[in-house]
């Protein structure tokens, strides 16, 4: 049977253009879902008018999508980041980063789910990045990421520290051998001391 698309469908068409399928695909998807109507007359007319402003907002869209692709097409878009020495970013930047830069150079608002970035990009170098505007029309920004500071820690420091800990412990081990203080010996000298005196006050007790 002959229907109308209401809406663009991939393999059948765009919005406003008549196609044939089978009955059983247009009752059982097609028309439940919207996506197209009875070829009537009624629904042919009204569609004739729809399918002209839809033309009409065709051309303004890509109209609009070739403007800002002559303005960012080829664009480089800079970034410092702090990273590891591997090049790792402490962070990421994302197709939401992009479009911030693309409207801070350039003043042009870029939706950036039209942004083709695969993945947050992790790692200091160079990204070619496709920008797909409307349809077939699209743009390729570069993306530039360097390091401004490389964040670790130095070898002569964590050696320092390592060597700074041993000491430590070595003073902790020699404490432990040292001998009895000079207040230790005393006590034991007035320990014998006190002895004497005891045993010789017993022993006058004993003469008496």
């Amino acid at each position: 049977m002959k229907v109308i698309l209401t809406r663009d469908y991939e393999k059948l068409g765009s919005a406003g253009d008549m196609v044939t399928v089978k009955d059983g695909f247009a009752k059982n998807f097609l028309f439940p879902n919207n996506v197209a109507l009875a070829a009537t007359p009624g629904n042919i007319r009204q569609m004739e008018i729809v399918k002209k402003s839809l033309i009409k907002k065709e051309a303004k869209n890509t109209a609009e999508a070739q403007q800002i692709m002559s303005v960012i097409d080829g664009l480089i878009l800079k970034f410092k980041v702090n990273s590891s020495p591997e090049g790792k970013l402490y962070g990421s930047i994302t197709n939401k980063d992009l479009a911030e830069k693309i409207l801070d150079l350039k003043k042009v608002e870029v939706d950036r789910k039209k942004i083709d970035l695969e993945e947050h990009i992790k790692e200091v170098g160079t990204y070619d990045i496709t920008v797909k505007l409307y349809r077939d029309v699209k743009a390729v920004i570069k993306v530039e990421v360097k390091s401004d500071d490389v964040i670790d820690v130095p070898e002569d420091e964590d050696a320092a520290d390592k060597n700074s800990k041993s000491q430590q412990q070595e003073k902790t081990v020699d404490a432990h051998r040292l001998p009895p203080t000079a207040s230790n010996e005393n006590e034991g000298i007035f320990r014998e001391e006190n002895s004497l005196n005891e045993q010789g006050s017993t022993d006058h007790k004993k003469d008496d």
